[in-house]
């Protein structure tokens, strides 16, 4: 009897802008984790504990912020982009931006991992901690504050349905695995 109801429950598809957004309240307590870390480092010296909270964000901003980006990638900017030429681009060009400091960062991580570390890698593993927060907070403000209330209104009702199954389906399968 409970799968039959379950199966004759309609399906709740949540608003998609929303989904992204709760993904952005995530990021940014990884970021303040990031930050608090860094500062930390910076002006106590290395500590194991602060390094530790570099390497849980860095973990969850190569894995959760990497997605959240692919998302929106391949199914917002499209959308927007055939109605408004420039903005989805603009956001993409801040992805790249973005992962070519990570990477930076993500390899001044693994060499203290490794104990390989050098005169300048606690002073890069700050700069490059800061760079990323700065980066990635200016970029979900943005995309919070102007490109998803943008996309909202020039959407069209079946262009943000489609967007709203898609981006359900992908978070649906996402947990599932």
């Amino acid at each position: 009897m409970n799968a039959e109801k379950q199966q004759s429950r309609p399906e709740v598809l949540l608003d998609p802008i929303v989904l992204l957004m709760h993904e952005h309240e995530e990021g940014m307590k990884y970021l303040d984790k990031l930050r608090d870390a860094a500062d930390y480092i910076q002006a106590n010296g290395f500590s194991f504990k602060a390094f530790e909270d570099v390497a849980e964000a860095i973990r969850f901003i190569d894995n959760e912020i990497r997605r959240h980006n692919e998302k929106e990638e391949k199914y917002l900017f499209p959308l927007v982009e055939v109605h408004v030429h420039g903005p989805g681009e603009v956001m993409h060009n801040e992805h790249r931006e973005l992962w070519r400091a990570f990477k930076s960062l993500r390899e001044c991580v693994k060499e203290v991992e490794e104990m390989k570390i050098y005169p300048t890698t606690v002073r890069d593993l700050i700069r490059l901690s800061h760079a990323i927060v700065d980066l990635l907070s200016n970029h979900i403000r943005k995309e919070n504050e102007v490109f998803f209330p943008m996309a909202k209104n020039i959407l069209t009702k079946d262009e943000y349905e489609l967007l709203t199954k898609e981006m359900n389906s992908i978070d649906r399968s996402h947990s599932c695995s």
